[in-house]
């Protein structure tokens, strides 16, 4: 078996990522970021046997990995952090393994660190129709945009769509007559969201206003994109930052602290449980491959129900 460097294996690996596996942007750069560290770990620790040639991707044994958990520790790094990086690990060294780069992938015998669980953050449900009824039109300048602010609120509290995907959406996505929009999910799922009443009226009002944003002074820096749906005040395709920086600021503003779109994604599946929603519409809804993914939303709503008994019952608390 010839060697190679670790940095050519990560090239080789990238590309399939992107052309082959047609990962996201963001989900690359962070697998890539997440090698570039053990790589950086390799070097510290010594594992480089010649430095202009660079790190031996046959040096990365079960050793090197375990070193590199450690060393990862040692600098107030997270467990959630960690597996999230030995994720990285092991599909790259399984890429590895498979193209004969290396015999045995140095993860066959290493295991994730226990984390705490943590249950999702979420509004209650006055919180959440105070957030997403609070951009209002004033009559100013501005008034465009709050009409569209206010849509992508309806609609990521009405679909529980995470951000990517809010941000993704064209115009031939949303399907007015069904009361539906088409996203592309996770992992390059397809999926189709209904949408409430609240949203659709929202949605209405938005795409009468959109082509004001699409005519909107030309800039070098944000070239316009007709086919999205959300845009800029300059008709550029609205970025996942600014829509988290948008939540956000409307949130602060109520005093609900640092709210992110995914608080409303929590929040969406939380109340639709509440409501006595299926837990397998709520899966298919979010796009959970597992169900027991979708099933820490019970946790949520069991510590709401019981937080509720204990208020009402008059025999509850007592001995």
């Amino acid at each position: 078996m010839t060697s190679v460097t670790l940095a050519c294996a990560l090239a080789e690996w990238k590309g399939q990522l992107i052309e082959i596996e047609r990962k996201a942007e963001k989900t690359v750069v962070n697998y890539i970021r997440d090698l570039s560290m053990f790589r950086d770990y390799l070097f510290e620790s010594g594992y480089c046997r010649n430095e202009e040639k660079g790190v031996e991707i046959e040096v990365c044994d079960t050793l090197a990995v375990r070193g590199f958990i450690s060393w990862l520790t040692d600098r107030g790094n997270a467990a959630r952090s960690i597996n999230r990086r030995l994720s990285s690990l092991r599909l790259f060294f399984h890429f590895a393994e498979q193209r004969g780069l290396i015999a045995v992938s140095p993860m066959r015998t290493i295991h994730f660190l226990k984390q705490k669980k943590r249950l999702p953050v979420f509004l209650d449900q006055q919180q959440a129709q105070d957030l997403v009824e609070h951009p209002m039109p004033s009559g100013d300048k501005d008034e465009a945009l709050a009409i569209r602010d206010r849509a992508m609120l309806e609609l990521l509290y009405a679909s529980g769509m995470r951000v990517s995907s809010l941000s993704g959406l064209n115009c031939s996505d949303l399907d007015m007559a069904r009361g539906a929009a088409r996203i592309r999910a996770k992992g390059g799922k397809r999926l189709t969201c209904p949408l409430s009443d609240a949203a659709m009226e929202t949605m209405r009002s938005y795409l009468k206003i959109r082509e004001r944003l699409l005519k909107g002074p030309d800039s070098k820096r944000h070239p316009k994109d007709p086919a999205a749906l959300f845009v800029g005040r300059f008709g550029e395709r609205l970025s996942p930052r600014a829509v988290q920086y948008r939540l956000k600021k409307f949130a602060l503003a109520l005093g609900l602290g640092k709210a992110t779109p995914h608080t409303l994604r929590h929040s969406c599946a939380t109340h639709l449980l509440e409501n006595g929603a299926d837990l397998r519409f709520v899966q298919e809804l979010l796009g959970h491959s597992n169900l027991s993914t979708t099933e820490q939303y019970t946790h949520v709503t069991m510590s709401r129900i019981q937080e509720v008994y204990q208020g009402a019952h008059p025999r509850a608390g007592k001995k």
